[in-house]
């Protein structure tokens, strides 16, 4: 009884000294988090802007989750037990297909069919890239919106049995119909990766690689009627290069190198600014044998496709992030905008109210005017133009319902503006942003004080609310 005392009391020693070196080890063995893309979290404070911080015991855990010693190592060992034995991923960010594929874990709502936008805001997020080309076209540029595919769309073979696919609408085919029916200039890369034979995503990442990049960027200059290079039948080699976004979030402290093609062909374009990869918010290219210039917004996917865009046209800006800013399309002086977003982000459109001007619009139908209206205005100063945004009253708003601005000066003249049907405000979902709305007003047409009122269709009817 004794000898089974003393051992208790050893593993109990062991363990605790096990517990403690990771804590004590974490300034001299820290983790590797470009692999994971992301940040580790920072040690919290007690005392936050001035006040208690009432988080912090939540805000510690996760400090040490992030930044105790060995965390990568021991996790990989994890992963790798899971993975072998129970066929499953220990991370919540990663699926573990057949064939060791790897999917992204936010692709799933598209693919289960689950938390599908809403027909409100769908037509929303056709409505705001019908502004965003109006104000192109207007402005004497070409447009183009391009929808990247989740990898699951694609190439649903390798997912697991236990995720059964859906057989209804996703929010790309609807979106995809109401482009149709808007006259958006887009690209259907889902149809033409599907007709295709080839596998052009990474094994191990969640984004297409060479071969589907130039795949891509064929499809949209066709779209753009714009000549261009055609690595159909360009030699290439295939290299183990590729560092996979999921096999790094699964495997932190594991190297495997994923597939990629190489093509022998060599970029023409130049860095403008100072790039230190593909994956900058901001780069800027020129190129002496090209001629035009490109603004285009993109996410992760145009990591790939970006030197093949730069290599057509003499000048390129290419921005990563949200919101589209079509100033920066006069800054640049550019002919073409193009706007690229993965399938799983397409709520995004109307998460991030576009910074473009607000159209002016012929508004001459009789409103009713409501004072119990649920509908916000807010007004703010934003150099050379106001920004008016808020949300409306879903009781006074159709789903295919737009949403104008009824701007009243001092001096009794009135202009109607049609404004963005997405979010100025951050929103934790896109349901959030449904019944938002956003416009940036040109101080050049407003003078003195002014009035502003919302006004929204519901049933045939015309409703209007005016700021107090």
């Amino acid at each position: 009884m004794k000898k089974n005392n003393l051992l208790s009391i050893i593993y109990i020693i062991v363990f605790i000294c096990i517990i403690s070196s990771l804590s004590l080890l974490m300034p001299i063995v820290k983790s590797d988090m470009d692999k994971e893309k992301r940040n580790a979290a920072k040690l919290p404070k007690i005392v936050k802007e001035n006040k208690l911080n009432t988080d912090f015991f939540d805000e510690l855990t996760d400090y040490f989750s992030d930044n105790f010693a060995f965390r990568q190592q021991l996790s990989t060992a994890d992963a790798v037990i899971k993975a072998n034995v129970f066929k499953t991923s220990n991370q919540e960010r990663v699926v573990l297909g057949k064939e060791d594929w790897l999917y992204y874990s936010e692709s799933m709502h598209d693919y289960l069919g689950r938390d599908v936008m809403s027909e409100r805001g769908i037509n929303n997020a056709v409505r705001v890239l019908f502004l965003i080309q109006e104000n192109c076209s207007d402005n004497g540029r070409k447009f183009l919106f391009v929808v990247a595919p989740n990898k699951n769309s694609l190439y649903p073979q390798y997912m697991p049995d236990n995720f059964l696919r859906t057989d209804s609408d996703t929010n790309y085919d609807m979106l995809r119909n109401g482009m149709i029916d808007s006259g958006i200039n887009f690209v259907d890369l889902h149809q033409a990766f599907r007709d295709d034979d080839r596998i052009m995503y990474h094994r191990l990442d969640s984004h297409w690689n060479n071969e589907g990049a130039t795949f891509a960027v064929d499809l949209m200059f066709s779209a753009l009627d714009k000549e261009h290079y055609d690595y159909t039948d360009e030699p290439y080699t295939i290299q183990k290069i590729h560092r996979g976004d999921l096999y790094n979030i699964l495997y932190p402290s594991l190297d495997e190198l994923d597939d990629n093609v190489i093509y022998d062909r060599e970029h023409i374009y130049t860095y403008v600014n100072d790039v230190s990869s593909v994956e900058d918010p901001i780069i800027l290219t020129s190129n002496d044998y090209a001629e035009g210039s490109v603004v285009m917004f993109r996410d992760s996917y145009g990591n790939a496709s970006m030197p093949y865009i730069a290599d057509e046209f003499g000048r390129g800006f290419f921005s990563k992030g949200q919101p589209v800013d079509l100033d920066q399309a006069v800054y640049q002086n550019a002919d073409t905008v193009i706007y690229e977003i993965v399938e799983r982000n397409i709520g995004w459109i109307i998460e991030y109210l576009p910074y473009m001007d607000a159209p002016i619009r012929v508004f001459d139908e009789a409103v009713q005017y409501v004072e119990d209206a649920d509908t916000s205005i807010n007004i703010e100063d934003k150099g050379n133009r106001f920004l008016i945004y808020g949300k409306v009253d879903e009781r006074y708003t159709d789903d295919t319902s737009y949403i104008y601005l009824g701007i009243t000066l001092s001096d009794g003249s009135r202009m109607v503006y049609e404004a963005s049907p997405a979010s100025y405000e951050s929103v934790d979902s896109v349901n959030e942003a449904y019944y938002s709305y956003g416009a940036y007003i040109n101080k050049a047409f407003l003078s003195g004080d002014f009035d502003v009122e919302i006004i929204t269709e519901k049933n045939d009817k015309w409703y209007g609310y005016v700021s107090k």
